[in-house]
């Protein structure tokens, strides 16, 4: 017997489908796949654990897989889809899953590229006040419509842009983020009678970034082709200050002299047009 609730399937069990499933199980009969899925967790949640078949029988599908694993994902479950099906994907950059959308799925399948600017820390204590772009690949007007108000039903506000521009800022908000409190967890840096607020923030970003997987930080310096200039304007500003610092130094000076030389060549290529 059919169910008489819309069904939507979460493909991808990990932290984040688990968020996932339990807004999606508010309004949706939800089945779950994953390869190694966690039958506990779902009996918790409330959602069915399904074979991949089934999973892509559901009304919409939302991937929650690392980056670096959505093609592959995309390409095992496009057998299964059914015409008119919307799928959605919830990678951190956006130009890399809308090509593999594109790409992969069949025309008769609607696609949705979307980025949920928070995960199971940010959002324990409700969705009120959180963000998600939106960039609609192939997608009507209605299906857009309806999870545009999904979201906003939960207080949630919804940014529609393109996944270009989605991939150059988020470069220089998440991604520099996740770089910074990598690198600042190679310090020792540790609280203390002494410490700052302005410390203990920084210890904040640290704990952040380093409590998502080391997976998902190499998927977003990988997979948006924005974070390589963005790291070369972070080291830049970092030869700056310390040349302020010590204007004089030789090692210095030959770094500004390389990084000048490496500006000028990306520039050229620029102007060319070339990959």
């Amino acid at each position: 017997m059919k169910s008489e609730r819309p069904t939507c399937a979460v493909i991808g069990f990990g932290r984040f489908g688990r968020l996932m499933g339990r807004v999606l199980r508010e309004e949706f009969s939800v089945r779950v796949y994953d390869r190694q899925p966690d039958h506990a967790a779902a009996r918790e949640i409330g959602v069915q654990v399904v074979s991949l078949a089934a999973a892509c029988a559901a009304d919409a599908l939302f991937f929650c897989v690392p980056i670096s694993e959505f093609e592959s994902a995309i390409r095992e479950a496009r057998s299964y889809l059914r015409p008119g099906t919307l799928v959605m994907d919830t990678c951190s950059v956006k130009l890399h899953p809308i090509e593999v959308m594109r790409r992969e799925l069949p025309e008769d399948v609607e696609a949705l590229g979307t980025h949920p600017l928070f995960g199971p820390d940010s959002a324990k204590d409700g969705f009120r006040g959180l963000r998600i772009v939106f960039c609609p690949l192939r997608v009507s007007a209605a299906s857009l419509h309806f999870w545009r108000a999904f979201w906003e039903r939960r207080g949630v506000r919804v940014i529609e842009m393109s996944p270009d521009e989605h991939d150059r800022r988020a470069a220089y908000s998440q991604g520099i983020t996740h770089f910074v409190g990598r690198v600042l967890s190679e310090l020792p840096l540790e609280s203390g009678e002494i410490t700052t607020k302005g410390f203990e923030a920084i210890r904040g970003v640290i704990e952040q970034t380093t409590h998502d997987t080391w997976q998902l930080f190499h998927d977003l310096q990988h997979y948006n082709p924005y974070t390589p200039q963005m790291r070369g304007d972070l080291i830049r500003a970092f030869t700056t200050v310390m040349l302020k610092l010590y204007p004089d130094d030789p090692a210095l000076k030959a770094l500004r002299r390389v990084q000048r030389a490496r500006q000028r060549a990306e520039g050229k290529r620029r102007g060319s047009g070339a990959p």
